[in-house]
């Protein structure tokens, strides 16, 4: 069984920021999938963006107090070297009093973290009225073209796509006591591959706890054929109301 804890600690402080790096070159009608977030988030108010990484989503947010929480040091510093306050924290167990946000923004994490020990946090700390925006995997929408082009990719890792720990809770999104879901879409983010070194950017931050050293290599030469294409990564989002 993989540990998937070990795995993105491990990975985040090995390649800090390369999430933000890489979907933030991802567009779809006008948006990257950081400033779709926040078109859902309403401005002011109390802001906590938990599991915030390198805080990509800082700049799409306009609140009055906003805080990021992780537990990767390296992303946190990456995060503080812009100015943007944060704190090392365990999402399942926040360091802040009951019902003291406005809004709970989870960028790309729900489908790693402890999933309802997670979410009762939340709802512990969103206020009455209280707004949850989270951005997860999704499995489309994809064009024909790409789903090929996955596929060869995951014959060429031998996976079978990239499995999460919360993907059978998240298919059907688990109801938690004063949580709601409001929206649940998905939009695919097209990148323009126009590079080597952005194809091995795609790659790279892939979680592949299952993958063997030796077929990156062999992944590698499957992407660099994507150059010259624009890929879809599909997105899905969930907003919630408390």
């Amino acid at each position: 069984m993989t540990d998937w804890a070990g795995y993105v600690a491990g990975f985040h402080e090995e390649r800090p920021g390369i999430t933000e790096d890489l979907l933030a070159l991802a567009e779809a009608e006008g948006h990257t999938p950081y400033s779709w977030a926040g078109q859902a988030v309403p401005a002011g108010g109390r802001i906590l963006d938990l599991c915030c990484g390198s805080a990509p989503l800082r700049e799409h947010l306009t609140p009055t107090w906003y805080v990021g929480m992780d537990l990767a040091a390296a992303e946190l510093a990456r995060a503080a070297a812009r100015g943007v306050p944060v704190v090392q924290a365990d999402a399942t167990r926040l360091p802040l009093p009951d019902a003291c946000v406005d809004a709970v923004v989870v960028s790309m994490a729900l489908m790693l973290v402890p999933l309802r020990e997670t979410l009762e946090e939340i709802a512990r700390v969103l206020r009455p009225g209280g707004v949850v925006v989270a951005t997860l995997p999704a499995q489309g929408p994809l064009p024909l073209d790409d789903l090929l082009r996955y596929g060869r990719l995951s014959l060429a890792l031998r996976v079978r796509g990239i499995n999460y720990p919360n993907d059978a809770e998240l298919a059907d999104f688990p109801s938690v006591a004063r949580l709601r879901v409001v929206e649940d879409s998905a939009r695919a983010f097209l990148l323009d591959v126009d590079s080597v070194a952005r194809a091995d950017l795609l790659l790279d931050a892939l979680y592949l706890p299952e993958v063997a050293p030796d077929r990156l290599p062999v992944a590698r030469r499957v992407v660099a054929k994507w150059v010259g294409h624009r890929i879809a990564i599909p997105i899905r989002r969930i907003v919630l109301s408390r």
